[in-house]
């Protein structure tokens, strides 16, 4: 049975409004728009949204994807760090590094300056 949360949350957005992209070669720099209304903020947690770890790095993942033209998988993830929560309505800042020597893409988010959470990919076919 649908409920009317669960025909709201089909329909909501799931990926940040891209506010600005600067790109330069192997590193890209986006500040984002994390608003509420996006599916990973619902029900996590009602009165104060906090945007999950897992949808950092799905975000992380297909803006790398879109930014760097990966079409292989990513065989691992590493050094994951949760540093600041990530609440809802926030200007975040996402850098995307591909470490070309290594086939590792870092990533890493903040807000205001101060670190949300970082870590890395290692693409499969490397």
């Amino acid at each position: 049975m649908q409920t009317s949360n669960d025909i709201r949350w089909s329909e909501s957005r799931t990926e940040p409004d891209i506010l600005s992209e600067h790109c330069n070669g192997d590193v890209v720099e986006l500040e984002l728009f994390a608003g509420r209304e996006l599916f990973q903020f619902q029900g996590h947690f009602p009165g104060e949204p906090v945007l999950p770890g897992v949808a950092q790095i799905d975000w992380a993942a297909r803006l790398a994807r879109r930014y760097f033209g990966f079409d292989g998988e990513f065989q691992k993830m590493g050094q994951i760090k949760f540093a600041k929560l990530i609440l809802a309505d926030r200007k975040l800042r996402l850098r995307l590094e591909w470490q070309r020597e290594k086939g590792r893409l870092t990533f890493l988010f903040s807000d205001d300056g101060e670190l949300c959470s970082s870590g890395y990919f290692v693409l499969a076919d490397r």
